[in-house]
């Protein structure tokens, strides 16, 4: 006969931790109740990686990163107590299998970010988020994030790195800054100018353009649409997923690999019939 020793032992092998993608955020979680939860979660760490730089250089604390799917159609995003836990929707609400795309989330996730700092949605919140925004253009269509260059190369030859290789995006800015000229139509005795017939294109600067009434309306329209999908002013209404409806994975830098439980059976071989003895043999097999 075959005895389970005392003691809960887990059977199932547990998955090794994956490694940090971002030391500033302490755990990162999918919600349980979908079957694609990994594929969830591996969206928020390239969410994360993605936004790294930013996150670091202004030293942005997040405690959970996690995947939320709310009731209210509208509702993208949540910071809860600036930054303890940042929610995201990742799903669309019409279904639930289907994800959006990955630069919508990063948009949402910097607008969460700005509420570690601010908490309305007011001008200095706007003013700071344009500046995360711009700040995040350069790092995904300069590069910084990850530090390649793209390096030419022609096919059979062999690599070789030479001082005066130039890259392609140096290419690219050269060509951006050559000067472009347009032929000019003057007609005699006129003091005007005609470029090919065309009007000019070019335009003042669309702030010189608005007036000061335009850009209050513009701001105030801006903050009734962000106030539908992002509650943050009102986190605590929300329905916030706890930490046991989600696939959480700690981040820890000097994490290990888990080693899955040793189970150790406790097999009896006394006789089953033997109602009075007292002092049963007992062998421990670890396995």
């Amino acid at each position: 006969m075959v005895q389970k020793g005392r003691g809960s032992y887990d059977n199932a092998v547990k998955r090794p931790p994956k490694p940090s993608p971002v030391s500033n955020i302490a755990k990162i979680g999918s919600l349980n109740r979908y079957p694609d939860k990994e594929y969830a979660n591996s969206i928020l760490h390239d969410v994360a990686k993605a936004v790294a730089p930013i996150i670091h250089e202004n030293n942005f604390k997040v405690g959970t990163l996690c995947e939320m799917f709310p009731n209210n159609p509208n509702l993208l995003g949540l910071n809860v107590n600036r930054g303890q836990k940042i929610l995201l929707r990742l799903r669309y609400h019409s279904n639930d299998r289907s994800f959006l795309p990955v630069g919508d989330i990063i948009e949402t996730f910097l607008h969460e970010l700005t509420h570690n700092l601010y908490g309305a949605h007011d001008k200095k919140f706007y003013d700071f988020l344009d500046g995360l925004k711009r700040r995040y253009d350069s790092i995904k269509y300069g590069g910084a994030a990850s530090g390649y260059r793209c390096e030419e190369e022609k096919l059979g030859s062999k690599f070789s790195v030479t001082p005066n290789l130039v890259s392609v995006r140096e290419k690219r800015i050269k060509e951006l800054s050559k000067p472009k000229y347009k032929a000019e139509v003057r007609v005699l005795g006129s003091g005007t100018t005609t470029v090919n017939t065309i009007p000019s294109k070019v335009r003042k600067p669309e702030t010189e353009q608005k007036t000061m009434r335009q850009l209050i309306l513009e701001a105030a329209e801006r903050r009734q649409r962000d106030s539908k999908w992002c509650h943050s002013e009102n986190a605590e209404k929300e329905d916030v997923p706890d930490d046991n409806d989600l696939d959480v994975i700690e981040i820890h830098e000097d994490d290990e690999p888990v080693e899955p439980k040793k189970i150790t059976d406790v097999v009896d071989l006394t006789e089953e019939d033997d109602e009075h003895s007292v002092e049963q043999e007992i062998i421990v097999i670890d396995g």
